[in-house]
């Protein structure tokens, strides 16, 4: 049998340092660090595209309660900007894509770019975050 002293000694020989423990889990750290960027950016752009697709049928629909009132394309364009920005001050609507139809239906193109960590640095990804939503809206007041 051996003597504590003994015990003591033997282990203090060969002290475990946790070198396998701490690699391991360095790696765990950078995947995991690296698996949630990635899922921040993918989760900003489904939700920048689903918000915009509604706050285009917002713009469209209160344009074509402008236009309806007003017989103006102008003050109806002015009212979808209005509306657009209200919903986010980043939303911008192209004014080549903005028309009316006969039955006061409003056709606009909406558009924002995502809010992400990476995809907008690359150049082969920085459109990715660019989101465009054609979208239709009619008043029925």
């Amino acid at each position: 049998m051996q003597s504590p002293a003994r015990l003591i000694a033997m282990r203090c020989a060969h002290p475990d340092r946790g070198d396998i423990v701490l690699s391991w889990l360095s790696k765990l750290v950078v995947i995991f660090g690296l698996a949630g960027v990635v899922f921040f950016d993918a989760v900003s752009i489904g939700v920048t595209a689903s918000t915009l697709t509604d706050q285009g049928s917002y713009a469209a629909r209160d344009a074509s309660e402008a236009w309806q009132t007003t017989k103006s394309v102008q003050k109806a364009y002015e009212a979808a900007v209005q509306a657009a920005v209200e919903g986010n001050a980043l939303n911008t609507i192209d004014p080549e894509s903005f028309r009316i139809d006969a039955d006061n239906r409003v056709h606009l193109t909406i558009s924002r770019e995502a809010t992400t960590l990476v995809l907008f640095r690359w150049s082969r990804t920085e459109g990715w975050a660019q989101l465009d939503r054609e979208v239709t809206g009619k008043s029925i007041a």
